[in-house]
């Protein structure tokens, strides 16, 4: 009997692994920097935190995902004209805090990066430049983000999910990009994945749902995205506010909830990065928890034309809501772990 189980065994082991899916590659381009950098907005910094917190949750669920490089400081505030080196500033804010919570991941769960992934400072940070859409940027030189994302892209075996936190400046060159040099099938390998760059409900209304934050800040990139999506060039997943008011609205509220997270490195920068309204602000985090659809809304939910129907995002937000929750407590498990606290949660 024994020596038929051995070969049985490895041969269920051998399908599982034929039939494992691969875990979806990810390039983040965020507006995010450094959160002591004054600036106007409504929480006194150039830009809004509620990135920080989303790249925090990123880290902890790091393990789902092929993390290809992550683009920091896409923005056009005049602000960073001056500031220092972000993609610095990310590696020494956020390496150290991962580097100190991988080793109990990966003890339990396992498939975490033994490093931290890579950040880049954007190439529109210190010039502010945006998108010209009579200009072909057949020549990247001078935007070493953009060729270095093109880069990742090309040399990747899979499909590679573009998730969009801020302006779609860098998007809409590199697509531009690809069409001026005839490299259709580059474009087939790029799926992006944005947030809040359209939506009726929130921000914008069912006359200009293009009149919200992300769109706004480089509107004719915005529109040249969204144009290309719709003429099927590429696939455009629009996630509209269901991360702020689907994933935001329906977590656990109260400082006594989160305080837990604040015992592992990366719980602490998930919670104190934007803290507002009794919860944590991580809306941006939409665009990676789509690509895990057991929480709640998958990619097959949103339309790939770039779209995003009122009716549509409104049944989105009830779901997130109802799995908020359940999010915030993988989060909250993930967190313990890290340092070694057994969790209610299995």
């Amino acid at each position: 009997m024994r020596f038929f189980l051995i070969p049985i065994c490895l041969f269920f082991l051998s399908l599982t692994q034929v039939f494992a899916q691969p875990k979806p590659r990810v390039w983040i381009i965020t507006d995010m920097s450094d959160h002591s950098i004054v600036g106007k907005n409504h929480m006194k910094t150039v830009n809004d935190p509620d990135d920080i917190s989303a790249m925090a949750g990123y880290l902890l669920m790091a393990n789902e995902f092929e993390t290809l490089g992550i683009t920091v400081t896409s923005t056009h505030r005049k602000e960073h004209q001056q500031s220092a080196d972000q993609a610095e500033w990310a590696t020494n804010f956020f390496g150290p805090a991962y580097q100190q919570d991988v080793e109990q991941l990966n003890a339990t769960l396992g498939g975490y990066p033994k490093d931290c992934p890579e950040f880049t400072q954007s190439s529109i940070k210190v010039s502010g430049l945006r998108f010209e859409p009579e200009h072909t940027y057949e020549d990247l030189s001078e935007l070493e983000s953009v060729e270095k994302l093109k880069r990742a892209v090309a040399e990747s075996d899979g499909l590679v999910n573009i998730l969009c936190w801020g302006s779609l400046t860098e998007p809409a060159i590199l697509v531009k990009h690809l069409i001026s040099m005839k490299e259709e099938a580059l474009l087939k390998k790029m799926r992006f994945i944005g947030h809040w760059t359209n939506s009726s409900l929130h921000q914008g209304s069912p006359e200009k749902p293009e009149n919200v934050a992300n769109c706004r800040e480089d509107a004719l990139a915005c529109h040249y995205i969204k144009y290309v999506a719709e003429e099927r060039w590429i696939d455009y997943y629009e996630c509209g506010a269901i991360g702020q008011h689907g994933i935001v609205s329906g977590a656990p509220k109260g400082e006594a909830w989160y305080a837990d997270f604040k015992n592992s490195a990366l719980g602490k920068i998930f919670v104190e990065g934007k803290f507002v309204h009794q919860c944590v602000d991580h809306s941006d985090a939409a665009t990676y928890w789509v690509l895990l659809p057991e929480y709640g809304v998958g990619l097959d939910q949103l339309l790939p034309n770039g779209q995003n129907m009122p009716e549509l995002e409104r049944a989105n937000e009830r779901l997130y809501k109802v799995f908020s929750k359940e999010i915030h407590e993988e989060l909250l498990k993930r967190s313990n772990i890290a340092t070694n606290i057994h969790s209610n949660f299995n």
